[in-house]
């Protein structure tokens, strides 16, 4: 017999919070503890929607959802970058689509028009006095290394303030002002957090990754990072058979010349910092054993050749090809009775699993 909502609650409490241990497979394949995940730890977190470069110029936007809620990103005449609810205060069909530049948007049902900042422009046949107060919800918003993260909860902590650790640690690499090349949206066959923990696990990287990574950051040669309330990560320090990047931040140290950088982002969004690249993925979970992913790369060099560009965007897509394969196999593996869930390895190699359990057993039961 199944146990209850509560009990598997109690049980991660007690088993697994602080302890270095799995969570136990009821927790990557129910519905019930995904939908406790949404109401305590996913609609109360800050999530990254994108970079800030992908959007430029003056009503440059693209559309997304957040948590089932329809967002409208869109650089403003003042340089800013407002997060706006895209739905349209009539009868709440969408007022974009996709991604573009645009000097308004109009809405496709009734041609109710609002302003890049959100503001009602105009609305055929109606009187302007009926209409002087709507316009488009602002969603919460900040801007942070170059991304933009946006949050559906207005009482939670800055996010600039809650990464401050995190800043100190990979501030030298310049992440805001890395160059964006493309992005990717993809659905996997795996629950949420089995991403998470997977990319945040140096512990795998020599076994899945024989030919794309182990040659580079072998499994033996990760270190922890300091973690905090709001992130964790680890450094994947590179072999010495490993060349040098040839462009990179002046800032960086001759350590962090030959490594890169993990780190997660609670709840929902993971990272790789290395000299030259960038590479992140954004989550949101689509059922328990289904997860939209946005990933995206940034490089450092502001003039690069399309072939090289298209050599980092492979690179990146047979290292996530492996992963997903492993993930999807790892959800038929969680399916059986007979998997409890097992000690985690040091710290060096899955500590960022643990903090990312502790992290999210610590807001499941606030």
């Amino acid at each position: 017999m199944s146990k209850s909502l509560k009990e598997l609650v109690d049980e991660i409490s007690v088993n697994c919070a602080g302890k270095n241990q799995s969570l136990p497979a009821a927790c990557y394949h129910r519905e019930d503890f995904l939908a406790l995940e949404k109401a305590k730890v996913l609609n109360g977190g800050w999530h990254c929607l994108g970079r800030a470069d992908e959007i430029p110029g003056e009503g440059d936007f693209f559309t997304t959802t957040l948590l089932n809620e329809p967002m409208l990103v869109v650089r403003g005449g003042d340089g800013g970058i407002r997060v706006l609810s895209n739905v349209c205060r009539h009868r709440a069909a969408p007022v974009a689509s996709g991604y573009g530049t645009a000097s308004g948007f109009r809405c496709p049902y009734h041609a109710w028009t609002y302003e890049i900042d959100g503001r009602l422009r105009s609305a055929p046949l109606v009187e302007k006095k009926l209409l002087k107060n709507c316009q488009l919800p602002v969603i919460r918003s900040e801007c942070w290394g170059g991304f933009i993260f946006a949050t559906l909860d207005s009482s939670i902590e800055s996010l600039q303030h809650s990464l401050i650790g995190l800043e100190e640690q990979i501030r030298n690499y310049r992440m805001e002002k890395m160059h964006h090349v493309a992005y990717f949206e993809e659905t996997w066959e795996c629950n949420w957090k089995s991403l998470v923990e997977n990319f945040m696990d140096g512990y795998h990287l020599s076994v899945v990754h024989p030919q794309t990574l182990r040659p580079l950051t072998p499994t033996r040669l990760c270190q922890t990072m300091e973690s905090g309330p709001a992130f964790t990560g680890y450094i994947a320090n590179y072999a010495k058979s490993a060349p040098l990047r040839k462009r990179y931040s002046k800032l960086l140290t001759e350590d962090e010349k030959r490594q890169s950088k993990l780190f997660c982002v609670y709840p929902a969004m993971v990272a790789s910092i290395s000299p030259d690249t960038l590479v992140y993925l954004a989550l949101q979970p689509d059922g328990p054993e289904r997860v939209r992913v946005k990933w995206g790369l940034s490089v450092v060099e502001a003039r690069l050749s399309a072939r090289e560009k298209q050599s980092r965007i492979e690179k990146w897509q047979a290292i996530n090809a492996e992963d997903h394969a492993l993930l999807s196999s790892l959800s038929q593996g969680l399916q059986s009775a007979l998997y409890t869930g097992g000690e985690l390895a040091p710290a060096n190699l899955e500590g960022t699993v643990s903090d990312f359990h502790d992290y999210l057993i610590a807001a499941i039961r606030r």
